[in-house]
């Protein structure tokens, strides 16, 4: 009887680990490794494009240069645009209409791409020349005040706005009408821009010491973050004192784990081929350097124009120059300078699908980890999704980037049958701002996991059969939400990217679940 008594209770157990294993199971999920196709295409992220659009002499064709960048640089999937929009000749006018609908026309040819704006306006184009006049205060605020509308209209489309206005190019020096020497100008102008660019949108700076001009006034303090324009990563004097080892430097450490940051390497044309004789006689940007700065300042883009492909179009030079962008494509990435100096590195990045080693270069790791990458852990799901009982789903991610996401996102779980439909299971209550790779301040940069908890209650509409369980991450903003050029993908070896036929969703397939009574 014991003996038999020991029999049932073995099967009973058997039986309720059985049915605890159908109701729990879980799914590990593995890094992106090597392929030629590897690279995703992410929105507000990565590489940008450098576009400029005078309002006036450029109105009969204002998205030419953009629609020429798409083909220069194709193979690298830009979702981000810096958009120069140049008032050089409205000085002593007010903005009309059909310099509004120059500026729309642009910004409605970005959301057809799928692409959102690092804005910036500006006035002086050189440093003298037919291009160099400039505002005075009270004008440039008065057109301050005009853009404020469209800004509002256009935020959907907005990563960030640079400060612009003052002295070529917009970079706060060389102002014709020395702006740039005033510090009460200065703080004039970013009052104003945080005054007329919508609260949830950062304005970045120059250089920290402008941004500093407004430590009395924390709350656009917290606002303002930075554009690098001149990243040669070895001091210079023209590096606007913030290389490595200066208080701006690490000024820029502390505050960009919450700011979207931008930047760009010097021209190449100018920084590679300056005459030898002079003291600057040109240098390659180093890539081990560079990647290692930009993890550090939590980069979310960076200029695919300066010091890349910039040889194609210069005659003479197509074949005999390669600049530094070019370079960190012909070199080896070292994985032991990855770790010694704590930056991101998934388990399966030095691998192909194979399994098998593979080497990686420096261009293509800026690449894939400028702003967010997001790589899933593991999913506990029940073996069965029911009708008549509610389905606990958990799901992990690690960051895998330099930087957090910086504009908002919507994230739930969907479902999708065989004929492509989607059913929504509801936004998750998860705030995508607080997905930062490390702690800001761990020293050890050790990768935070995120989880996404949900007990999720079908709707009885939903008919039963089989679906894939889907993982939705779209733009917070009503226009995008229903955008899947605007949505996320993971950075994962196993994930199918689902896109219905009306553009709509951009899905991370997970795995096939039934839907039962």
């Amino acid at each position: 009887n014991m003996n038999r008594f020991k029999c049932i209770s073995l099967s009973l157990l058997t039986l309720l680990l059985g049915a605890c294993s159908e109701k729990n199971q879980s799914l590990q999920f593995e890094g992106l490794s090597y392929s030629e196709q590897a690279r995703l295409r992410n929105p507000q992220r990565g590489l940008r494009y450098e576009i400029a659009v005078d309002l006036v002499e450029d109105a009969a064709h204002p998205t030419q240069e953009l629609h020429e960048q798409l083909v220069t640089y194709k193979d690298e999937k830009v979702t981000l645009a810096q958009t120069y929009f140049y008032l050089t000749n409205l000085i002593e006018q007010e903005l009309g209409d059909k310099e509004f609908a120059v500026m729309q026309e642009v910004f409605d040819e970005f959301e057809k791409l799928g692409i959102k704006s690092v804005l910036r306006f500006a006035y002086e184009r050189d440093f003298n020349g037919r291009y160099a006049q400039g505002p005075m205060l009270e004008q440039a605020l008065a057109h301050l005040d005009q853009l404020k509308p469209f800004l509002e209209k256009n935020k959907h489309l907005i990563l960030v706005v640079q400060a612009g206005v003052i002295g070529a190019w917009g970079e706060w020096h060389s102002s014709v009408h020395g702006l740039d020497q005033s510090d009460e100008a200065k703080r004039a102008i970013l009052e104003k821009l945080l005054e007329v660019v919508p609260q949830e949108l950062a304005v970045q700076v120059r250089v920290p010491e402008y941004k500093n001009l407004l430590k009395d006034a924390p709350e656009s303090y917290k606002r303002i973050s930075f554009h690098d324009d001149m990243i040669i990563i070895q001091p210079h004097k023209w590096d606007g004192g913030m290389h490595e080892g200066t208080d701006f430097f690490d000024q820029m450490v502390a505050e960009t784990p919450y700011l979207p940051m931008d930047g760009e390497l010097p021209w190449g044309f100018w920084s590679v081929n300056q005459d030898p004789d002079s003291p600057d006689p040109g240098w390659i940007v180093d890539g081990h350097q560079a990647a290692r700065r930009f993890f550090l300042q939590h980069f979310t883009s960076l200029s695919v124009i300066h010091n890349y492909l910039e040889a194609r179009g210069r005659v003479g030079q197509e074949d005999e120059v390669k600049y530094s962008m070019q370079v960190w494509q012909d070199t080896r990435l070292d994985p032991n300078y990855l770790r010694e100096n704590k930056m991101p590195i998934s388990d399966h990045y030095f691998l192909t699908a194979q399994g098998d080693s593979v080497q990686r270069n420096v261009f293509d790791y800026v690449v894939d980890h400028l702003g967010y990458r997001l790589e899933l852990q593991e999913l506990q799901h029940p073996a069965q999704l029911s009708l008549s009982q509610s389905n606990p789903l958990t799901l992990s991610l690690i960051n895998r980037g330099f930087s957090t996401i910086h504009n908002p996102c919507t994230v739930g779980f969907v479902l999708v049958d065989a004929h492509q439909n989607v059913y929504e299971l509801g936004d998750l209550a998860v705030n995508t701002f607080d997905w930062q790779p490390y702690e800001p301040a761990d020293k050890d940069k050790k990768p935070l996991i995120h989880t996404l908890d949900a007990n999720i209650q079908l709707n009885k509409a939903i008919p039963t059969g089989q679906y894939q369980l889907g993982l939705w991450i779209a733009d917070g903003s009503k226009e995008l939400r229903y955008d899947a050029k605007y949505a996320i993908q993971c950075a994962n070896n196993q994930l199918a990217w689902f896109e219905d036929e009306q553009g709509r969703y951009g899905i991370n397939l997970l795995l096939p679940l039934e839907v039962v009574d």
